[in-house]
C-alpha cells in the first residue's frame, strides 16, 4: 500500500506576521498542501496520512471546505487524519458537524479507534485530541487487533504535555508503520517503521532546516519510506565569523554578499560569532531589516588583552575584577562573565 505521511500543516497560520513576506508564507502553507495532494494523484498513492494539527487553531468553516475540496478532487487516494493539540475537538469546533468527502477518514474519537481498508487488507488506528493537553502515554499501550493485516497508527505527541512516547513501546507495538506528528523537526525514530513527519512548512524561524513530506510503501513484509522536501521556504541559521580587526561596515558588506548567494526560498537567522574590537557598535536592528533576514543575534565577545589591562589599570576595580574571575574554576560561563564584566567596567571608566 502506497502512502504519503504529513503532519503539522498549520493551515490558517501567518508566519512572521508583519514582515514583508508574511502573507506569502501564509499562502505557501496552503500551496504546499495542494502540492502534496497533486503528488498523491500523479503517483496513484493509496492513502494520505495526516498526523494532527492540520489547522493552526479551530478550523473555520470556509477552511474546512477548501481542504475538503482538495480531498474530493482525488480520484484514487483516501485521506486519513486526526485532530492534534492545536485543532483539537473543542465543544464548538466545526470539525464536529462537518461532512467530509467520501474518501476522507477522520478518526475523531477521544479513545483509540480504527478504520478498515479492505481492498488493501489494512487498518488505520488513531485518536483525536479533545483537549489541548494529554499527558497520558496513550500510544504505549496501543495494539492492533489483527496482526495479519497491514496496521498503521496515526500518533500526535512526543513531549511531556502531549502524549509522551516511548521508543521501546512503539518498537514492540506490532504496528507496521507509525505516522507521527507534533514535533516540527522531522526524522525517522525507528528506520522505515516510526517516523516523525515534521512540519510540512516551517511555521516560524525556529523551524530551521528542510521541511516536506514522506512517501513510502508498506506491506506485511516491511516498509520503505523516503523524505521529499518542499522548498517554498527554509529558515537557515546563518553564522558570520567576526574577528577583532573587522569593522561594522565590513560585517554589513559580508552579510549583503552572503544574501546574494543564498537560495531564493531561504530566509536567514543571522548569528554573529567570534570577537570584536572593544567598543565597536554593531547595529543589529539595521542588519535585521535587510531583505530575507528574519533576525540577527550577536554572540560576539570583546577582544580584550587582560594582561595589558591589569598592567594599565593596576589597583582599580577593573584589575580586581579580572583577578577575581581568573581565580574561579574556568568554564564557558566564567569566560563569558569575564568578557562581559570587563567590557561593562571598561566602557564605564572610558566615559568618565
Amino acid at each position: 500500500m502506497k502512502f504519503i505521511h504529513i503532519a503539522d500543516v498549520h493551515l490558517g497560520l501567518t508566519p512572521d506576521a508583519g514582515r514583508p513576506w508574511s502573507e506569502r508564507r501564509k499562502q505557501d502553507i496552503w500551496d504546499s498542501l495542494a502540492e502534496v495532494f497533486q503528488v498523491a494523484e500523479i503517483n496513484h498513492v493509496d492513502v494520505i496520512l495526516i498526523a494532527g494539527d492540520l489547522f493552526h487553531r479551530q478550523p473555520l468553516l470556509r477552511e474546512l471546505k477548501e481542504f475538503n475540496y482538495l480531498c474530493g478532487k482525488l480520484t484514487h487516494t483516501k485521506v486519513a487524519l486526526i485532530a492534534g493539540n492545536h485543532d483539537y475537538m473543542h465543544p464548538k469546533s466545526n470539525y464536529r458537524s462537518f461532512s467530509f468527502a467520501e474518501n476522507v477518514m477522520f478518526l475523531n474519537q477521544e479513545k483509540l479507534m480504527s478504520v478498515e481498508l479492505p481492498e488493501y487488507q489494512a487498518c488505520i488506528y488513531g485518536l483525536s485530541y479533545w483537549h489541548r493537553e494529554i499527558k497520558e502515554n496513550l500510544y504505549d499501550v496501543a495494539r492492533p487487533r489483527d496482526t495479519g493485516k497491514i496496521n498503521i497508527l496515526l500518533a500526535h505527541g512526543g513531549d511531556a504535555k502531549h502524549i509522551p512516547m516511548s521508543e521501546s513501546a512503539l518498537r514492540e507495538s506490532g504496528f507496521d508503520y507509525i505516522a507521527c506528528g507534533h514535533i516540527h523537526k522531522g526524522g525517522q525514530i525507528l528506520k522505515n517503521r516510526v517516523v516523525m513527519a515534521g512540519a510540512l512548512e516551517p511555521t516560524d524561524c525556529a523551524d530551521t532546516g528542510p521541511h516536506g513530506y514522506w512517501m513510502g510503501e508498506v506491506t506485511k513484509r516491511g516498509c520503505q519510506v523516503s523524505f521529499f522536501p518542499i522548498q517554498k521556504c527554509e529558515y537557515v541559521l546563518h553564522r558570520i565569523g567576526v574577528t577583532e580587526d573587522m569593522t561594522a561596515q565590513e560585517i554589513e558588506e559580508k552579510l549583503k554578499e552572503d544574501l546574494k548567494n543564498k537560495e531564493p526560498y531561504q530566509l536567514y537567522r543571522v548569528m554573529l560569532e567570534g570577537t570584536s574590537a572593544p567598543g565597536m557598535q554593531i547595529e543589529e536592528e539595521k542588519l535585521a531589516k535587510f531583505t530575507d533576514v528574519v533576525s540577527v543575534e550577536s554572540n560576539l565577545l570583546p577582544a580584550y588583552d587582560f594582561s595589558q589591562l591589569k598592567r594599565e589599570y593596576r589597583g582599580t576595580l577593573l584589575e580586581k575584577y579580572i583577578l577575581r574571575m581568573e581565580a574561579l574554576p574556568q568554564s564557558a560561563v566564567t569566560r563569558e562573565a569575564l568578557y562581559y564584566g570587563v567590557d561593562a567596567i571598561y566602557q564605564a571608566m572610558e566615559q568618565r
